[in-house]
């Protein structure tokens, strides 16, 4: 946007264009009024218009002409009062007809009136029009706009630095444009300031502060209000800018105040009057101090007048700001009186029917006048308005929200005026006289109250307005608060000088508004106001009270003094109202009260409003409402509230009416303060609180008034006394009854104050109200038990308020002695009696109230001899008995007796007492003893106190001897505990030693017996052997009560249990989870507590302590019978607990010398167990040797080694600094690798409890130590190494903690005697060192492999292995390969299996990766190998031994390395290659382990020649030749069960080579016997097995669904019944949850695959029905519903995987997921995800296979929200997609199906409603069939309807249907399946063949066959399954029709 005018030419030109508008807005009454219309105001009221009018108006360019005069109508003959019938009234008046308004002409747009359209920029034209808009968002979005385009302006003006220079000299930039447009925005900133919506409020409030902050528009502004704008325009922009600064919305009023305070002052000096004085002023002036308007009082009263007229009339206002096109014409009621402050009452205008409702519209009279229709609902309130959001609608807001959002904002600034009128009190007296008149109109304060207006527009039962037929607060909490608010400023403004007029009107409105007030915050805002006004205004009932007597009449004629002119407008509004009331047709008016109210009534209506706030207990707040009621009850005058009091108390008064005639005032007060007790309204204790003060100060304040007035009544005395004991006694009596909830101390101190302040006046007083109490306490003794404690609070309360020398204080003192005695006395008589029940019930209360008495008046009690001397006889002599009675009352007993004055004596005697009472507690029996100690341990006992009774120390002895035994537990154990923790006031100190000895030598026992089996499983625990830990929980328990005591365990006894302690807190419990156990977290606590006490004793008590733990815990981790892990130790003080150090290195396990000894020891097994590890480590040899039976020191090495491994795992500092140790790591590690690769190998080698996870972290564990360790190689460390073994001392190993000097010690034990073990140990060494060494450094090694390979050619493998593995290649390498491959040749038959057998180890530990680019040996090289073999071979045949298997095994090894050398080399060799293949095949079997090795490495080397084959002819047509065999025997390899063989990770492998092998398998070689002798495949833990079991397994199913479909095709006797396999059926019922839950996060990857085996079984079930004929499928089916399978396991397992089961986030979601397909080389079984996918894929299939089955489980679900789940689960995931297959099958059939060949056939698919019709034309007539399927299909029925049925009978019609429904719905058919029956059963009926006579259809629903059984008798034709059924259930074999036999 650009402008092309500076500021100050804009604002010339703003000064030309903004002339007054004569159309301006203006809301005096001349305007309001259109010409010749009646006026409905008074005649006073138009008398002083009309002198108004006469003078010349002051503002404003146009005045409205003055309205006629109105000729007064004469009066009735009867005088004023007198009043006409109805008849001679209608007879006199004269109707007249009275013209409509005419609406307001809409004022014109500034920019089409003053031509800115043409000089803004088209945008910003734009978006000015947009403000005109009605539509909210609209406008919203056009302030948006235009905010952004004053911000703009703002930003330039910055930038400029307000150097208005600068401006000129340039363009003037956006400023110049804003104020240009500022036209526009001042003529809709009204409309806008009261728009209904919030955010358009708020958008223009910051709009408007952001032009504010443009200087150019400050002045622009300045210059319109001083010099162009008129009266009213000035008004309505000021006054909806005010009532926008106080908008219902605090964030609309906060940015709109802040505008206003910024530009809007009442101060002179800050604002400037002449906009050209700011004009002329310098830039800097301006900067310092902005320009501002300064509102003179006559701007204030314009601006209050419009803001009068705002609330008086808000629809006045809108009308007049958003005036309609055409409106109909409208007389607001509130314009008739508007003035005056009089408006029409609610329903006035209301044509009204002949039972007084409203007529409706169609039946109301027509006539000139416009009657406006009423509402009959009540109004609502603002909370709508400030509930609703930015996004707020105009719709969303009525009539009564608008008009009370209007007068919130209006009160608001006739508050803000009232506030900042220019010293008020100094204010002439016309500005004062005017604003008087326009604050006293009771219309404008009908704002303060909450009722409706009048009798007739509220029901009977609601309040009404008293003084106006007007309320503008009905309904608006809101409006009301503002007008408080508003009462506040004038109260504070005024400064106690309210103008007469406006105090008359506010008593009224003030005392009947207030205490009818309901809601919470009106009346937190009210009560500061109402406080004040009553303080300052007392007179104000007096006033209120005259008013009433009149009725409320002419509040506002009293109020402006004018009664002549009132006089008339009374006449006149009398017969106006008389002559409306006749038209109207109803005769009822206001009440008016003529005669004088009754003698005794208060004739204040306001005091009566005032009792009923009482009664309501304040209207529902007490707290805050009663602390008023003084300061209220203290104004009110004495005509109201008279001081005499009342000749009786208000309770002789039950018989009168509570408001009768006969009531005094006080009276009255005082029922209806005690109305909300008796009424239940004071739940709350703050509540009664409030209410019991507010009470007493006004029964204080109401006897002062009576006793202190000027004339004094003569029996005000005597009335006084009555009235407060009959006060004081109710108040003791409702106290007592509870009924007032107060606490004691509180009410006691509330009523003692009010005696003391009654004392005050006079004692005769005093003794009247204490005496009435003191006589209500006394008569309360015997009948309620509840005195005995609200007594002794009173008599204290009492005696510390009243000083002992006063009179009161006396007679207190005196009630309070014989009380006492009194409660003494009572409880004497009941302990003299010899039954204990009696004494139990009738001692209770009496010791109660001697308690309360000793905890209220405190120790001063025993001060008193007397007192002293009865009590202590009292508990010394029956001490059991109170005890019994009230273990409280004996304690406080002591307590006090042992504090008071004489505290020596004092103590003696509460000793005596306790020894007393302690002997007689252990005389008592058992069970009597417990419960009486139990009742005084723990409690608060003077310190004084001792136990020395002999009888205690035994009882307390036996019971701590029965908790160490176990047999204890119970009240035993807590009475022993609870003694233990304060064992000083019970037991001596010699039982207290025997206790804790005993205690030790328990915990130090079990502690050493739990050791064993720490950190073990409960099961393996055996209870007669080992102690239960719940055992020793109550001892340790009691060793900690009594070390908090403070008891110290020293000694050898302390060592020891303080050794257990430590065991059982630390070592015993599991490590790492939170212990529920107590006894262990009281062991923790117990050792955390002795450790933290200082002092040389406890010091060296600690290092003894430490000593025995490692001493301990050593011997247990060596025991190799110990259950306990040794890794479990190591965790458990690793790091070292609190208080102790332990370096399981040094301290607990073995040195390395041990350690060495126990590795080199026979007894630990030195080579493998199983020969079938070769096929996993070629380095392995492939014999086997003699296992060696475990013994102790094989298990004594593998617990050190793992507590070393658990040692250095976590500390590997510690590790890198002991690199010996991990040669034994190592070794472990090779244990346990040999356990996971076959099971059951090491029994006996590890821990009980060994697990594979435990073995599997095991090995990951030494993983990453010898990583850490070995990773980063040392320089030099290879020669260094190979030097020193390869010189002449090299046995001397170099000890000094490197990685060379480890080298070589490995390297020394694997050549010293070249054990499997130690060679396998030095190739883990081996494989990091070789990660970074060059080829210098391995053609070291190869040196020193080839010296050692003679001496030791297992180490010398090892080397070659790790060189060829993971070292580059060196140069001597493949020198020494040849070398080797030659010497083959020269090897004897003889020496095979010796020399041989090593050399061809040797190559092949030469030979490099198959896929490397290093060739292995030369062509003739390889050649002259095989003929070495061939040799071999030959030689051993000829002997007939044959070749020894560990050498085939090694051959085809080599082989395996030749084959691709050897592939372009025609010869015998390839001959030889097959025959040592199928030798190895025939000699091997998976159930071998010793074979496994052989088979393996056959297998790979088959795999290696098939991938040979694929690009070599020649080689491909000798695989051709051979593959039958090699693949048989393959399959039958294959095919041999190894599920109840242990696991074997080499036979898995066997397994996966050969399912890769014949995966491919031809079908020529798989037959009907495949599948049941292959499905134990589904069942091997190897996910490849699995997979690819699957895939065979499926060409198997495939191949026998072929089978069946060829026997029964051929099968004519019904003998064939296809039924899935048994093998398969075993997997298929499998319940997966049945061993545990079933919960695929959390359960090992076994069950994973186990549960994977389990649904590819499935998939092979439904895979069996592909491409099965329809007897097939039948059979299949069959069989599977005979079983129940699918609702016995398939849907339980799938709905388990699913989680439909649990349900809400359990279930799967399948959004993402295609269930119509899975690919199972994605399939993971580790995956939980993956086994829920593939679940879903078989749901879907089974929906598609079998729904029948799936149907049956639905229909026998009885647990409804499981049913619900699984509806809404298939019909959101599976069911669309299944419809949409069925109907695309439907609508692309098969070319060869009936559907495709069919002429007369269509069929049309509609897919929005999931229908198909079938449509068969016969004559040009049509048949059709409709097929519906749910969207839930296929879990319920389709419907299928007979649409057109032509040419068929009905019978033969509904057997059609049915075979639809059965095909589909019984037999697990498809549509198609359903249509194609249908369309053959038409088309062979019109063809002439007959259907069958038992169905009536011509195609079986069974097999599809035509009816061909004939019947030799009848001729009719049967098809073979109808007869097969009909013969089956009739039991005969006769016809269906002519029962003739037709066997």
């Amino acid at each position: 946007m650009s402008c092309h005018c500076g500021p100050r030419t804009a604002i010339s030109y703003f000064y030309v264009l903004f002339r007054p508008d004569p159309t301006s807005i203006t809301l005096s009454a001349s305007h309001t009024m259109a010409k010749g219309q009646k006026s409905s105001a008074t005649s006073g009221t138009r008398k002083k218009n009309a002198r108004k009018a006469a003078q010349p108006a002051q503002g404003s360019s146009s005045a409205a002409p003055p309205p006629p005069s109105v000729p007064k109508q004469s009066k009735s003959k009867g005088g004023k009062n007198s009043k006409l019938s109805k008849r001679e009234a209608r007879e006199q008046r004269k109707k007249v007809y009275i013209p409509p308004t005419k609406p307001t002409p809409p004022v014109l747009d500034p920019l089409d009136t003053t031509g800115l359209a043409h000089l803004l920029p088209p945008e910003l034209v734009v978006v000015l029009r947009a403000l005109g808009k009605k539509d909210a968002v609209t406008r919203g979005k056009a302030i948006e706009e235009l905010t952004k385009c004053v911000e703009d302006a703002v930003r330039e003006q910055a930038a400029r630095g307000h150097d208005h220079e600068l401006y000129e000299a340039k363009d003037g930039g956006k400023a110049g444009m804003v104020v240009k447009m500022l036209p526009v925005w001042l003529h809709r900133a009204p409309v806008l300031f009261t728009h209904p919506a919030r955010r358009l409020r708020y958008l223009a409030a910051s709009l408007h502060h952001s032009l504010l902050r443009l200087n150019p528009v400050r002045e622009a502004l300045l210059v319109w209000t001083s010099e162009i704008a008129s009266r009213g325009e000035l008004e309505t922009l000021l006054g909806t800018w005010a009532m926008l600064a106080h908008d219902v919305d605090r964030s609309v009023a906060t940015v709109g105040m802040r505008s206003w305070s910024d530009f809007i002052t009442t101060t002179p000096g800050l604002g400037t009057a002449d906009g050209q004085d700011e004009l002329r002023t310098s830039p800097q002036a301006r900067t310092r101090s902005q320009p501002k308007i300064t509102l003179d009082p006559q701007l204030l009263i314009s601006l209050l007048k419009f803001v009068q007229h705002t609330v008086l009339d808000p629809q006045g206002l809108h009308t007049a700001l958003n005036p309609a096109p055409v409106v109909p014409p409208v007389v607001s009621p509130l314009h008739q009186g508007a003035t005056q402050g009089k408006a029409v009452p609610h329903g006035k205008g209301l044509a009204q029917g002949k039972k007084g409702g409203p007529t409706p519209r169609s039946q109301q009279k027509k006539s000139g006048r416009y009657v406006p229709p009423s509402s009959d609902s009540p109004s609502p309130t603002l909370s709508s308005l400030t509930d609703r959001v930015a996004g707020d609608s105009v719709a969303e807001e009525n009539e009564s929200d608008r008009a009370g959002r209007l007068r919130v904002g209006a009160l608001g600034a006739v508050r803000w005026i009232l506030e900042n009128w220019p010293e008020i009190d100094s204010a002439s007296a016309t500005d004062l006289s005017i604003l008087t008149t326009l604050l006293s109109s009771i219309a404008f304060w009908s704002t303060l109250h909450p009722a409706a207006v009048s009798p007739r527009s509220s029901p009977v039962n609601q309040e009404i307005c008293p003084f106006s037929v007007a309320s503008f607060g009905q309904g608006q909490p809101q409006v009301r608060q503002a007008a408080w608010g508003l009462v506040g400023s004038l109260i504070r403004v005024f400064k106690g000088n309210l103008p007469e007029s406006l105090f008359r009107i506010l008593s009224t409105v003030v005392l009947r508004s207030a205490w009818v007030e309901t809601d919470f915050g009106v009346r937190a805002t009210l009560g500061s106001p109402l406080i004040v006004f009553l303080r300052d205004y007392s007179q104000a009932w007096t006033i209120d009270m005259e008013s009433a007597l009149r009725g409320y009449n002419n509040l506002d004629a009293d109020a402006r003094g004018t009664e002549s002119d009132n006089s008339d407008s009374d006449s006149d509004a009398g017969s106006e109202s008389d002559s409306e009331s006749e038209r109207d047709g109803n005769d009822d008016v206001l009440y008016v009260p003529n005669e004088s109210p009754p003698s005794g009534q208060p004739t204040s209506e306001a005091f009566g409003e005032f009792l009923q706030l009482l009664e309501l207990g304040c209207s529902g707040s007490p707290a805050e409402g009663y602390p008023f009621v003084l300061v209220v009850l203290a104004g009110i005058p004495k005509s109201i509230l008279p001081t005499t009091l009342p000749p009786t108390s208000p309770a002789d008064e039950k018989d009168g009416n509570e408001r009768g005639p006969n009531i005094h005032s006080i009276s009255q007060l005082l029922t209806s303060f005690w109305a909300p007790l008796d009424a239940g309204l004071l739940d709350g204790r703050a509540a009664a609180s409030s209410w019991l003060k507010a009470l007493s100060e006004c029964l204080f304040l109401i006897v002062r008034q009576a006793l202190v007035a000027e004339n004094v009544a003569i029996h005000a005395n005597d009335d006084a006394k009555s009235l407060l004991a009959s006060q004081f006694s109710r108040l003791w009596t409702e106290l007592l009854t509870k009924r007032l909830r107060v606490e004691e101390a509180e009410a006691a101190g509330v009523i003692a104050h009010t005696a003391h302040r009654v004392g005050k006046i006079g004692d005769d007083l005093f003794d009247a109200s204490f005496d009435a109490l003191c006589s209500t306490i006394l008569d309360s003794f015997h009948t309620s038990d509840d005195s005995f404690h609200l007594a002794p609070t009173f008599f204290y309360h009492f005696t510390t308020t009243f000083t002992p020398d006063t009179h009161a204080g006396q007679k207190i003192r005196s009630a309070v002695e014989g009380y006492i005695r009194r409660v003494i006395e009572a409880l004497e008589t009941a302990l003299g009696s010899s039954n204990q029940t009696l004494i139990a019930n009738t001692a209770k209360a009496p010791l109660a109230a001697l308690v309360k008495l000793m905890d209220t008046f405190g120790p001063s009690l025993f001060d008193d001899a007397s007192f002293a001397l009865r009590t202590d006889a009292l508990f010394v002599a029956h001490s059991v008995a109170l005890l019994q009675v009230s273990t409280p009352g004996v304690l406080t007993y002591l307590g006090h007796r042992s504090r008071s004055t004489e505290q020596s004596r004092g103590q003696l005697q509460a000793q005596t007492c306790w020894m007393e009472l302690l002997g007689s507690i252990a005389s008592s029996p058992t069970e009597v003893a417990l419960s009486l100690l139990s009742s005084l341990v723990g409690a608060s006992l003077p310190v004084h106190l001792r136990g020395a009774s002999a009888t205690m120390d035994e009882l307390v002895e036996r019971l701590a001897s029965n908790v160490i035994a176990g047999g204890g537990q119970g009240n035993g154990e807590i009475a022993v505990a609870r003694v233990l923790s304060a064992p000083a006031p019970f037991i001596s100190s010699g039982c207290l030693a025997t206790i804790a000895s005993a205690l030790s030598n328990s915990v130090a026992t079990f502690a050493d017996a739990r050791l064993r089996v720490a950190g073990g499983s409960e099961s393996s625990t055996k209870p007669d052997e080992v102690p239960d830990m719940a055992e020793v929980g109550p001892t340790v328990g009691l060793v900690r009560k009594l070390a908090d005591s403070g008891y110290e365990f020293t000694g050898d006894l302390g060592a020891e249990l303080y050794a257990g302690v430590f065991l059982l807190g630390y070592v015993i419990p599991y490590q790492g989870e939170a212990s529920s156990d107590k006894w262990a977290e009281d062991a923790k606590v117990l050792w955390s507590s002795w450790i933290s006490q200082e002092g040389d004793r406890q010091r060296e008590l600690r290092d003894v302590v430490g000593s025995l733990v490692k001493d301990k815990l050593k011997s247990v981790l060596v025991d190799e019978q110990a259950e306990i892990r040794p890794e479990y130790i190591v965790r458990c003080i690793s790091p070292s607990p609190l208080g102790i150090h332990i370096d399981p290195l040094t301290d607990i396990l073995p040195s390395r010398e041990e350690f060495d000894t126990m590795l080199d020891s026979s007894s630990l097994p030195s080579s493998t167990t199983s020969p079938s590890l070769a096929l996993l480590d070629p380095t392995l040899p492939t014999s086997s040797s003699t296992p060696t039976p475990p013994s102790p020191t094989c298990r004594k090495y593998t617990r050190t080694v793992s507590a070393l491994l658990a040692h250095l795992t976590a500390s590997r500092t510690v590790a890198r600094s002991n690199l010996w140790a991990l040669r034994h790591i190592l070794v472990l590690s090779f244990y346990a690798n040999e356990c996971l690769c076959v099971e059951g190998m090491r029994d006996g080698l590890m821990t009980f409890d060994i697990t594979k996870d435990h073995l599997e972290g095991v090995v990951e564990r030494v993983k990453s130590l010898t990583t850490y360790l070995l990773g980063r190689v040392e320089d030099g460390v290879h020669a260094k190494a190979v030097s020193l073994l390869m010189s002449r001392d090299g046995a001397v190993a170099l000890d000094d903690g490197s990685q060379a000097s480890f080298a070589i010690a490995v390297t020394l034990r694997a050549q010293e005697k070249d054990r499997v073990r130690d060679t396998a140990v030095l190739g883990m060494v081996l494989q990091h060192l070789f990660s970074d060494a060059t080829k210098e450094d391995i053609d070291l090694w190869l040196a020193l492999a080839r010296r050692l390979e003679k001496t030791a050619p297992q180490t010398t493998i090892i080397i070659l292995s790790c060189i060829t593995a993971y070292a580059l290649e060196p140069p001597k390498l493949d020198r020494y390969r040849n070398e080797l491959a030659a010497s083959l040749i020269g090897v004897r038959p003889g020496s095979v299996s010796s020399t041989g057998l090593v050399t061809l180890r040797l190559l092949a530990a030469t030979a490099p990766d198959p896929d490397s680019d290093i060739v292995f040996l030369p062509q003739q090289r390889a050649v002259n190998v095989m003929k070495a073999c061939q040799t071999w071979v030959a030689a051993d045949d000829d002997d007939g031994n044959g070749v020894d298997e560990d050498v085939e095994s090694a051959m085809t090894l080599v082989f395996f390395h030749l084959a691709p050398i050897l592939q372009n080399v025609p010869g015998s060799h390839w001959d030889f290659i097959w025959d040592v293949i199928e030798n190895n095949l025939e000699n091997s079997s998976l159930e071998d382990s010793d074979t496994l090795t052989t088979l393996g490495r056959t297998l790979r080397l088959i795999i290696a020649i098939i991938d040979l084959t694929l690009t070599n002819k020649s080689l491909r047509a000798n695989w051709d030749e051979k593959k039958g065999m090699v693949l048989g025997s393959i399959r039958d390899v294959v095919a041999v069960n190894t599920v109840a063989i242990p696991y074997s990770e080499p036979r898995t492998l066997c397994r996966e080579l050969a399912l890769s092998v014949i995966q491919d398998i031809p079908s020529t070689m798989m037959s009907e016997k495949t599948l049941p002798s292959m499905c134990h495949l589904l069942g091997d833990q190897s996910q490849e097995v699995q997979r690819m079991g699957y895939h065979l397994l499926h060409n198997a199913a495939r191949k026998q669904t072929e089978h069946y479909v060829i026997e029964a095709g051929v099968d004519t006797e019904d003998m064939v019944k296809p039924e899935l396999p048994p093998e398969l059926l075993a997997i298929l019922q499998q319940s997966l949850g049945s061993r545990e839950v079933l919960d695929l996060d959390e359960q090992s990857i076994s069950r994973n695959k186990e549960v994977s085996g389990c649904l590819l079984a499935w998939m092979i079930t439904f895979d069996l029905f592909i491409d099965a004929s329809m007897k097939v499928r039948s059979g299949y089916f069959n069989h599977m519903r005979s079983l129940d399978i699918v609702s016995q396991h398939f849907i339980p397992n799938i709905f388990d995987i699913l989680g439909l089961f649990s349900g809400g986030k359990q279930v799967f979601k399948l959004d993402v997921w295609a269930v119509d397909e899975f690919h199972l080389e994605t399939f993971e079984p580790e995956s939980p995800q993956s086994l829920q996918l593939l679940a879903a894929h078989l749901y879907h299939r089974a929906l598609l296979t079998v729904p029948a089955l799936i149907r049956s489980w639905i229909s026998d679900c009885t647990d409804k929200q499981l049913l619900t789940r699984v509806v809404d689960y298939t019909s959101s995931y599976f069911s669309p997609g299944i419809i949409k297959a069925e109907l695309a099958q439907v609508r692309h059939p098969d070319t060869a199906s009936e559907l495709s060949t069919t002429e007369n056939l269509t069929v049309k698919v509609s897919p929005a409603s999931g229908e198909v019709t079938a449509s068969y034309m016969v004559d040009e007539q049509a048949l059709e069939l409709s097929i519906r399927m749910p969207s839930d299909w296929p879990l319920h029925r389709l419907e299928v309807r007979d649409t057109k049925m032509v040419g068929v009978s009905e019978d033969r019609w509904r057997a059609w249907i049915l075979g639809v429904q059965q095909i589909v719905w019984q037999q697990n058919g498809r549509i198609v399946d359903g249509l194609t029956l249908f369309t053959k059963n038409v088309t062979l009926h019109f063809s002439g063949q007959v259907e069958c006579a038992i169905c009536y259809s011509i195609i079986s629903v069974m097999d599809a066959s035509l009816p061909q059984k004939p019947c030799k008798t009848c001729k009719n034709r049967f098809h073979a399954s109808c007869l097969y059924k009909w013969f089956k259930t009739s039991h005969s074999s006769s016809c269906p029709l002519c029962r003739s036999d037709i066997l």
